[in-house]
């Protein structure tokens, strides 16, 4: 099948204007605030996975084993922080934005690959939960950050055969989360409406997009097709600040209306957030969650600017302090009692940075927009192949080597 037709020429925008104000719509909240409510899932929660556990382990004794295992992955994961948030949307639950939605079969295979690692039940070794699938190398935008950089706009690759060849290849290794990046994978929508359309169940799909060609009609295509969620690059709670990150006078209203088209079609949402040594302050994180907030999003995802791509070379690390703030926030809106009503965060550097790298096929991998493996978007070094090739090979060679930067004790 020939690849969709590229829906724009080559944009680079140098000096973004501001763009005209946008009206921020007020959307109603998907975590629940019902005290009474989340307690009784919670408890719903325990008894499912109760259930899963005896499914898996067979015997009291390894189903005791794997409890107490579980507990301290947990310990380890979280601390003393006990998990309370709960999120509702199309009749699924989520706690965690890398973790499925329950009830689902992903939510199943998900339980079942990390109690695998714990007490292997089921004949391999298989720990991979989830790949971030680069399709397309054409983008309208000329982000700050953008770790595809020497990539953009150059000639396409990947057939869609090829993207789907490669989902059913992670399927079959209980991958439970994909998430199509770029470039802007919504310039190939009919392609993601193809291929998950086609996919078997068993995996959560979500598309990675900066809102652009996110319309109401396209967001239900996607819905339809059997997608989870949207994650959405809003980098910046001020319009003119997040265009000139984004190199475009309309990735705002993109962003802010491709929020409203998803939530309204039934998907989660998640806005995605590049926090630079300029926009991590107290002030600034606050107002970013309180628009979070209003536009009726899931999750938070904060990430840390990293010297690749656009900023090879560039001194974008944050200092101390700021990593602090950031884990200080990661805490309050999680687990403090005057947020639970507030969209959950997901800051994997705060977890990083006590269990070390999941990436490297060990949780996670990247696969970029040529079909090679990488460790994560951030570190990228290809390993073989997603297309022909021997991909366990090149999953076990990846997985060995670990990642340099972040060689902590994983369970």
């Amino acid at each position: 099948m020939p690849m969709e037709t590229n829906l724009i020429a080559d944009i680079t925008y140098v000096d973004a204007p501001a763009g005209p104000p946008v009206a921020l719509p007020t959307l109603p909240p998907t975590v629940l605030t019902s005290r009474l409510r989340r307690g009784l899932l919670t408890g719903l929660f325990h008894l499912v996975e109760a259930r899963l556990l005896w499914r898996f382990m067979r015997t009291p004794a390894r189903v005791r084993l794997a409890i107490e295992r579980v507990n301290e992955l947990k310990r380890v994961y979280y601390g003393e922080l006990r998990v309370r948030k709960i999120a509702r949307v199309a009749g699924r639950y989520y706690r965690e934005y890398q973790t499925p939605g329950w009830p689902g079969a992903a939510y199943d295979a998900y339980v079942a690959t990390t109690v695998n690692r714990l007490v292997p039940f089921r004949g391999d070794a298989e720990t991979l939960n989830l790949v971030f699938l680069a399709i397309t190398k054409k983008c309208p935008l000329a982000c700050e950050h953008c770790f595809e950089w020497d990539a953009l706009n150059q000639k396409e690759s990947l057939t869609r055969d090829d993207i789907r060849a490669m989902v059913a290849a992670f399927q079959a290794r209980h991958v439970t989360q994909i998430f199509f990046s770029g470039g802007e994978p919504m310039l190939r929508v009919n392609d993601l409406v193809a291929v998950v359309a086609d996919a078997r169940p068993g995996t959560d799909f979500w598309v990675i997009t900066s809102g652009f060609n996110f319309t109401r009609e396209n967001a239900g295509r996607l819905r339809q097709a059997g997608f989870t969620g949207v994650t959405i690059s809003l980098d910046h709670h001020e319009p003119a600040r997040h265009n000139a990150f984004r190199g475009s006078p309309q990735a705002y209203e993109n962003a802010v209306r491709a929020a409203a088209h998803a939530h309204e079609a039934g998907l989660v949402v998640n806005l995605s957030l590049c926090a630079t040594q300029e926009f991590t302050t107290e002030a600034n994180l606050m107002a970013y969650a309180r628009l979070a907030r209003q536009l009726g999003v899931t999750f938070i995802q904060i990430l840390e600017p990293r010297a690749v791509g656009h900023y090879a070379g560039k001194p974008v690390d944050l200092s101390p302090a700021q990593l602090t703030l950031l884990e200080a926030f990661y805490v309050a809106l999680n687990f403090g009692p005057q947020y639970l009503d507030w969209p959950l965060v997901h800051y994997y550097g705060y977890h990083q940075r006590r269990m070390g790298c999941g990436g490297a096929a060990d949780r996670f991998l990247y696969v970029d927009t040529d079909g090679d493996l990488h460790a994560c978007p951030f570190c990228q070094k290809k390993s073989g192949s997603a297309l022909g090739g021997n991909l366990d090979e090149a999953l076990a060679a990846m997985k060995n080597r670990g990642c340099h930067a972040f060689a902590g004790a994983t369970m």
